[in-house]
């Protein structure tokens, strides 16, 4: 584990997106190891009820395999993930090399997963019994919205934030807000 190699016994998780679904298999398998966890942009977990046209997620891999990675890109970048706020050129100079520098290879490795640590249900990220952050834009995708109401509903510890005016980048699009939000709630952690 990296924080046995850099002597740190726990740490605060933060994710976003699929490393929010990083941070909540990190949490439920090492629970002592985690002082709190951020959920930012969570996605739906392998036992969320989804409806079948949804049941195996957005066709990333596919995609980029079919198709090439160009593809891909100019699919995410019409898709909701990439919601931005009106007259804000800064994101996208922002956003822009970092999609070039994108080579794709977490979808495009034909290695399966090592299965070392097995992605949580909802039902164990439920159970955490860890200060817990539920945070996303109000523009994101109406399907994490839901993942993050019945987070809520089911952690009845955890502090949902929603960003105004903020898609699944909320930390480019309200970086002030975004930065304030994390950093007190990570301030009131005892």
């Amino acid at each position: 584990i990296l924080l046995d190699s850099l002597g740190v016994s726990s740490a605060h998780i933060v994710g976003l997106s699929r490393g929010a679904g990083v941070a909540s298999d990190f949490a439920v398998r090492w629970p002592e190891r985690v002082k709190s966890v951020v959920l930012y942009g969570f996605g739906p977990t392998p036992d969320f009820p989804l409806p079948p046209e949804l049941r195996d997620g957005p066709p990333f891999g596919a995609i980029a395999r079919a198709h090439a990675l160009d593809s891909l890109k100019q699919w995410l970048a019409a898709s909701p993930l990439a919601w931005e706020p009106a007259n804000r050129p800064d994101i996208k100079a922002k956003l822009d090399p970092i999609i070039a520098a994108y080579d794709g290879r977490d979808l495009l490795d034909a290695r399966p997963p090592s299965g070392r640590v097995q992605p949580a249900t909802l039902d164990q990220v439920s159970r955490l019994r860890i200060p817990a952050l539920v945070l996303h834009g109000d523009h994101d995708m109406p399907l994490l919205q839901a993942v993050a109401d019945s987070l809520m509903r089911r952690m009845p510890g955890a502090k949902r934030v929603v960003i105004a005016n903020a898609g699944h980048g909320a930390h480019l699009h309200q970086p002030d807000e975004f930065n304030r939000e994390v950093l007190a709630f990570l301030a009131a952690v005892p």
